[in-house]
């Protein structure tokens, strides 16, 4: 009987838990086929089957938090005698199921899915998993208006998908029900057979805000709704305290004139974004100032020799941020394929933990929502980051007229313990100059 066990992920992560099983015991397994992800408290992960055969035996459920090198399953023949499971009942709560007769093939047992011990939940109080929230997003319905099949009740994709199925509903009236807010599902469709139109959805959304100001103030109710800690909310909140009170922040902030980027993104060939350019102005700012690209080791400060970008990507519960690597040795066109790669694999939660860790410079960007400026906390061990807000047309003056121009705030958030601020100047200075005579 071979014992699957929950990988070592890199030495920054020490428990994980199962979000979902891709097999069922009694179906077979291929060495290196997919057969459970994880959540860590930075991304959701794929997992391999270390051993090909029957999984006889999923010891560790969904939503179950272990630590690393925990055995979660056993795999071998259909046959074969299953051990005993009390030894592994120390790290996780082995799952309930009935166990055939020695003599009995494992065919002729119905195996117990993972999900038979739960459901009974309502739809509102159930988990949803980080995939089914997205999809939920995307098909403008509320994922806890779903009542869940996965363990626990909670709420897995197909289940999302199935639910958004059962709406008739126009494109344009899904579109719209996503921008707004709206769960499509609860709109009453005046179209032919009760579809859901474009009017529906706006005279829903319309009802939503009138309902959101009252007449009067009503009376407290006292009531708290606790939303459990995630791993990822959990990590996130003890570095950023471990940042915020550890390191003296202080903020420099400069505008940036960002016509001459504009024009020159128009002539390339390539998809390149305003982020990626930024990027690629950070890089060269950072070899003119390296004490930038530097970290606080206690009794001296490390100048690294690479430039690490890491690349704060929002996600449904939480944030992360994978890193581009050596990204000084990159062209423009390399540094923005190897960013696109990156962002897309933390959305569909395929990153690896080398993929998130090494940085040694971040950059925030909240421009794509309306930010004209804000300042980021520091993403340790990093010594520096970098907020970037939206392009807006500004009213300016320049040599004695008024003119409109596209104006981008970026501030630089540093340690004082590693980066004056003359050099934190300096670098603005330097970045400002490169973005601004598109100089790439």
């Amino acid at each position: 009987m071979h014992e699957i066990k929950l990988p070592q992920l890199g030495q920054s992560v020490e428990e994980a838990s199962i979000i979902k099983w891709c097999k069922q015991e009694g179906e077979s397994v291929e060495q290196g086929e997919t057969l459970f992800s994880i959540q860590t408290d930075k991304a959701e992960i794929e997992c391999e089957s270390t051993a090909s055969g029957v999984l006889r035996k999923i010891i560790v459920p969904p939503d179950e938090l272990v630590p690393v090198l925990t055995v979660v399953a056993l795999v071998g023949t259909a046959d074969e005698p299953m051990p005993d499971l009390r030894q592994y009942s120390g790290g996780a709560s082995v799952v309930p199921t009935a166990q055939p007769a020695a003599t009995a093939p494992m065919a002729s047992v119905a195996p117990a899915p993972v999900q038979a011990t739960a459901t009974n939940a309502s739809a509102s109080d159930s988990p949803v998993s980080p995939r089914a929230r997205r999809v939920a997003s995307e098909l403008g319905v509320d994922p806890t208006r779903i009542q869940g099949t996965g363990a626990g009740g909670r709420v897995m994709e197909a289940d999302v998908v199935a639910y958004a199925g059962s709406v008739k509903a126009t494109p344009m009236a899904r579109r719209l029900a996503q921008r707004e807010g709206v769960d499509i599902a609860a709109v009453e469709g005046s179209g032919p057979h009760g579809r859901v139109t474009k009017a529906d959805v706006l005279k829903t959304a319309a009802g939503a805000v009138a309902s959101m100001v009252p007449a009067a103030l009503p009376p407290a109710t006292g009531e708290v709704r606790r939303v459990p800690l995630s791993p990822m909310r959990k990590i996130i909140a003890q570095r950023m305290c471990e940042s915020f009170f550890t390191a003296p922040h202080y903020f420099v902030t400069v505008e940036v004139d960002m016509t001459r980027a504009r024009q020159f993104r128009g002539t390339l060939s390539y998809k390149a974004s305003f982020n990626d350019l930024v990027m690629r102005a950070v890089v060269q700012a950072i070899q003119q100032f390296p004490q930038v690209n530097a970290r606080w080791a206690g009794d001296a400060i490390e100048e690294l020799g690479d430039v690490n970008l890491g690349v704060a990507v929002a996600l449904p519960n939480g944030l992360i941020v994978p890193v581009v690597k050596r990204a000084q040795a990159m062209s423009l066109q390399e540094l923005s394929k190897a960013t696109r790669d990156m962002t897309e694999k933390a959305k569909t939660g395929k990153l690896t933990p080398d993929d998130y860790s090494g940085n040694t410079f971040t950059i925030s960007n909240l421009g794509a929502f309306g930010v004209d400026q804000f300042t980021a906390i520091i993403n340790q061990p990093d010594s520096a980051i970098l907020a970037v807000g939206q392009i807006k047309d500004s009213v300016v003056v320049i040599d004695g007229g008024i003119q409109v121009r596209p104006i981008a705030k970026l501030t630089l958030s540093s340690d004082h313990r590693v980066i004056d601020g003359t050099v934190a100047a300096q670098f603005m200075g330097a970045l400002k100059k490169t973005l601004e005579s598109a100089d790439f």
